[in-house]
């Protein structure tokens, strides 16, 4: 298995824990939307690599 493509898993699994962390008690409460927003387009740039990685890949064969 490629090492890159467990990077990129754990880039979208980053962007969840970001988006789905609550922050409304801690002190990071101000800062919410912006986790949110960058967990967001973490899962959407690691989801889009990965999706061209597996086309690349079969294209190939």
């Amino acid at each position: 298995m490629d090492k890159q493509l467990l990077t990129y898993v754990g880039g979208i699994l980053g962007g969840y824990v970001l988006t789905a962390m609550p922050a409304a008690d801690s002190f990071l409460s101000g800062v919410e939307p912006v986790l949110d927003g960058a967990g967001l387009l973490s899962m959407i740039v690691f989801s889009g690599t990965l999706i061209y990685k597996g086309v690349k890949a079969l294209w190939e064969k």
